[in-house]
């Protein structure tokens, strides 16, 4: 590796903790922009997902507003509610995965980040994902998790199926978690769990992990067993 892209390596190294914390403000779209049928007769006209509020699982940082309310390697439901301190897996079925692109821009910028939702949008605004000429790449992907998450409050985990207690929420992975926690779940969805995702159950934990100079929190998630046919049709209810 030249020395140049040595320097630019550990500068993205130490851009890492701060990015996985700056993560936690974006509000990403998990799911199509698709009409959704409410079942509710008090609610007319064309209702899409977009116009529902769905709250968020994050991992608390060491930098960060999230990081100043909760221990980092914390992982916390919709900026309130601590789920696990990451020690404790967290037990969730991903019922839906989007992945696009996000513009890579310079830590700390005012600068709004345009998406794309594949490489070949990326290329048409003149983007990369790739280094070129010791230069990181200009776009990064972001995947997105809709998550089912299994808990016993019923403020926070407002769904009942057979006595247990879930929320939903999304889950925005890049970086280090994207790594990760991401291309394990898109492996499932490729190999061993075809028929869809929410077939299969995980358990999500936190670690602390070097970066260079750096130490940042990342997932480590696993396969926690299969659901049944039942359960999975309850699920795609839910996130679709």
């Amino acid at each position: 590796m030249s020395k140049d892209k040595t320097k630019n390596t550990e500068k993205i190294d130490k851009m890492e903790e701060a990015q996985e914390a700056e993560l936690q403000t974006i509000e990403a779209p998990a799911m199509p922009v698709a009409s959704v049928e409410i079942q509710n007769s008090s609610v007319s006209g064309e209702i899409s997902r977009a116009d529902l509020q769905v709250p968020t699982l994050k991992l608390a940082q060491r930098v960060g507003e999230l990081g100043e309310i909760f221990p980092p390697g914390t992982f916390v439901l919709n900026n309130e509610h601590a789920l696990s301190d990451g020690k404790e897996p967290v037990n969730l079925v991903v019922g839906h995965w989007n992945k696009y692109y996000l513009e890579n821009l310079e830590y700390g910028t005012d600068q709004i980040p345009r998406s794309a939702k594949n490489l070949s949008e990326v290329a048409e605004l003149g983007g990369t994902t790739e280094w070129v000429d010791n230069a990181p790449p200009t776009w990064v992907p972001i995947g997105v998790a809709t998550c089912i998450i299994e808990g016993e409050d019923e403020s926070h985990f407002p769904f009942e199926y057979n006595d247990k207690r879930y929320a939903m929420a999304l889950w925005t992975m890049r970086n280090t978690a994207y790594k990760r926690a991401g291309r394990v779940i898109m492996t499932a969805a490729a190999y061993n769990l075809k028929k869809g995702l929410e077939y299969g159950s995980w358990e999500l934990s936190s670690k602390l992990e070097t970066m260079g100079k750096n130490k940042v929190y990342v997932p480590t998630i696993k396969t926690s067993g299969r659901n049944d046919e039942e359960f999975a049709a309850w699920i795609r209810q839910l996130v679709r």
